[in-house]
């Protein structure tokens, strides 16, 4: 009697959950860490650095057998002694529809170079990046660096229009629990076929509207 009482109440409860969620129409996500920001060159840490590369995406990637791949980069190459040239994807567009240029991956470097950002560290050969035109970008070092690409797995790239108009052109500040925009809402240029068109940061929870 008892066994089949609390039979009836769990179904009742996964009931009741199952019911709320579709209600909501909210995809809830949960990991053994948490993301910590979803502004993309604040923390370089594992679960902020997974979540973010859902949504941004950088050059350069990795393949499933961790062999470098393209990514918003179709192919790189040595341009001198002290440069490597990038030559882009076209067509490629951020969620908010923007169109992706060598614009915003000289903005994205700068910003990530930025003293609050954690992955400086990861760039600090980088003196420049210098766009050739639309679709071709010269990433200028300060010396010989012939792994740079090896390096810039995680560099996420940003629409420097969108950052600019939601004033967020820095990085956010982690250390001095800084928020701004760029932490609770993203605009990358993530494959559609896995990351809605928009994200939101709730809480600690990923929302997708």
């Amino acid at each position: 009697m008892r066994i089949s009482r609390l039979l009836g109440l769990s179904l009742a409860a996964a009931a009741l959950t199952v019911g709320s969620a579709s209600a909501e129409n909210v995809l809830r996500w949960t990991s053994q860490g948490d993301a910590l920001t979803l502004d993309p060159h604040s923390q370089n840490e594992g679960p902020t650095s997974v979540m973010n590369g859902q949504m941004y995406e950088s050059l350069v990637t990795r393949d499933a057998k961790l062999a470098l791949a393209p990514e918003l980069a179709e192919r790189w190459a040595p341009e001198g002694d002290s440069a490597w040239r990038f030559h882009l994807r076209k067509g490629v567009k951020f969620h908010g529809g923007e169109d992706f240029t060598a614009e915003d991956v000289a903005f994205s470097f700068e910003r990530a170079k930025n003293k609050a950002s954690d992955f400086k560290d990861q760039i600090k050969s980088v003196k420049s990046v210098k766009v050739i035109d639309d679709y071709t970008v010269d990433i200028i070092t300060d010396g010989p660096n012939p792994i740079l690409p090896n390096q810039l797995t995680n560099i996420y790239i940003m629409d420097k229009g969108w950052a600019e108009k939601n004033n967020v052109v820095k990085p956010q500040d982690f250390s001095a629990k800084e928020e701004n925009y760029a932490v609770r809402n993203a605009n990358g240029t993530g494959r559609k076929d896995r990351v809605a068109p928009k994200q939101e940061l709730v809480g600690r929870q990923v929302v997708s509207r």
